[in-house]
């Protein structure tokens, strides 16, 4: 991120100014968001591969440095317009002028991602037939999440759920003639995508307890304790498959494995790379973590003392 300081507060105080142009209500609603996903400004930093992968192309691509830019402008606006709808599918925002406010933001957002795509990108080029698959990967994967606990090993229904970034770099090799190479960097981009989401369930399942078949980390935990997809999950269930049967140990693990198949796809771009090895390492980190509590907490109280010690962690 570092290396790309400049850029990102170049794109952030772009975006900034056009949403000021917004309606008031709505302006301050897409400001507010957009600070909460600023890098540099708050711990938004997780979903950086949004705006970050027309920057990691660029090496590959040699794109105008004006073209990477637009296309991260583009990728903050439909950033911001996805957190807009999975905070409404998700119950987030439950009020009538709640919902209302999110649904017309994000039908503005829209329109200035593709205002930004189509400086570059016609609306007749082939990126637009790739971005309406990835919109329907995105729909299929909300859509049935809940049906049954997601599989971890599930590389497409996990990326799915992020599938329309995937457009901010077959745009780049769209406009380069490199459509050759879109299989390939989609491929990439998606086991980014589901190491991403491995650490996002880590993250969120005691949110996503009530809901747990959308959390494939839940889904680990149930695989690790032998349970069905019937067999209700609580919190000291869950505390107990990560204390004694290493659960974030195998949630490392699969991450590890999306990493390692990333590196070995010839034409992959090093930023995406890094940052998914980097993604990968935080849930490795803690798994160690929890060895070491259970390891120190065993040893001053039991196991009741280091379960009530898990919100440390």
């Amino acid at each position: 991120m570092e290396q790309f300081r400049d850029e990102v507060e170049r794109i952030f105080a772009e975006a900034a100014e056009e949403l000021m142009a917004l309606p008031a209500g709505l302006r301050d609603r897409g400001q507010h968001l957009l600070t909460l996903s600023h890098p540099l400004r708050s711990d938004g930093g997780a979903n950086r591969i949004s705006y970050m992968l027309p920057f990691w192309m660029r090496e590959m691509t040699n794109s105008p440095i004006g073209m990477c830019r637009d296309l991260a402008v583009g990728n903050i606006y439909a950033m911001l317009r996805y957190f807009l709808l999975d905070d409404v599918m998700d119950g987030k925002e439950r009020s009538p002028a709640g919902i209302r406010a999110s649904l017309a933001l994000g039908q503005l957002l829209e329109e200035l991602f593709r205002q930004r795509y189509q400086r570059h990108l016609p609306q007749n080029m082939m990126v637009w037939d790739c971005y309406r698959r990835y919109v329907g990967e995105w729909t299929t994967a909300v859509y049935t999440e809940m049906a049954d606990p997601i599989d971890p090993n599930d590389i497409g229904h996990l990326a799915w759920k992020a599938a329309p970034v995937k457009i901010g770099a077959v745009g780049l090799l769209v406009h380069a003639g490199m459509e050759e190479r879109i299989q390939e960097v989609e491929q990439a981009v998606e086991f980014a995508l589901a190491a991403l989401q491995l650490s996002d369930d880590w993250d969120d399942w005691q949110e996503d307890l009530p809901c747990p078949n959308g959390n494939a980390f839940l889904s680990v935990v149930r695989a690790r304790l032998r349970l069905t997809s019937g067999e209700a999950l609580d919190e000291r269930t869950v505390r107990t498959a990560i204390y004694h049967h290493e659960a974030v140990d195998t949630l490392a693990d699969i991450a590890e494995g999306y990493v390692e198949r990333l590196k070995q796809i010839p034409h992959r771009p090093d930023g995406l790379a890094a940052f998914a090895a980097a993604i990968a390492e935080e849930i490795r980190a803690a798994a160690r973590k929890v060895q070491v509590n259970r390891v120190s907490l065993a040893t001053e109280g039991g196991f009741s003392r280091l379960m009530s010690k898990f919100d440390n962690l």
